[in-house]
């Protein structure tokens, strides 16, 4: 029996934005390299945290660092298709959070990749963890993964 899993769909997303894949991208097969992957996931990582969030990830008090990611392919991106990119809240605990994260082809409900960042929310200066502030806490309510 095959516990495999169905992948996620745009809907399971409440934060969405395109990214426009570059030539240089893709690599010898024809298909994005599995680092742009990742790069694709920090860029709305980023941007949520500066947009809907609020956070200045370069003057704050409060930043977060990057605890662990994961990347699960699903099938191929490549240039020159843009790619829409995923991100929902999973999990929130005192002082991190846990993305969930997606990426998919352009017109394609489909994820092409799934997977996840977890940010440990830190100062600046002691670079120790701390709660993850009221006001960023409010918005990842608001973009918590539905049951």
């Amino acid at each position: 029996m095959s516990h495999k899993k169905e992948p996620s769909r745009q809907a399971d997303y409440p934060y969405r934005l395109e990214i426009q894949t570059r030539w240089s991208d893709n690599d010898m097969f024809g298909h994005l390299n599995n680092v742009v992957y990742q790069r694709f996931f920090e860029h709305i990582v980023v941007k949520f945290l500066t947009g809907p969030c609020g956070l200045d990830l370069m003057s704050a008090p409060v930043i977060t660092f990057a605890a662990e990611s994961s990347c699960r392919f699903l099938k191929p991106l490549s240039y020159p298709s843009a790619v829409v990119a995923g991100i929902r809240i999973d999990h929130m605990g005192r002082t991190s959070a846990r993305y969930g994260l997606a990426l998919f082809e352009e017109g394609c409900d489909e994820a092409a990749a799934e997977g996840h960042w977890i940010h440990v929310f830190v100062d600046r200066a002691s670079q120790r963890p701390v709660p993850i502030p009221d006001a960023v806490r409010a918005v990842f309510e608001s973009h918590r993964r539905m049951p």
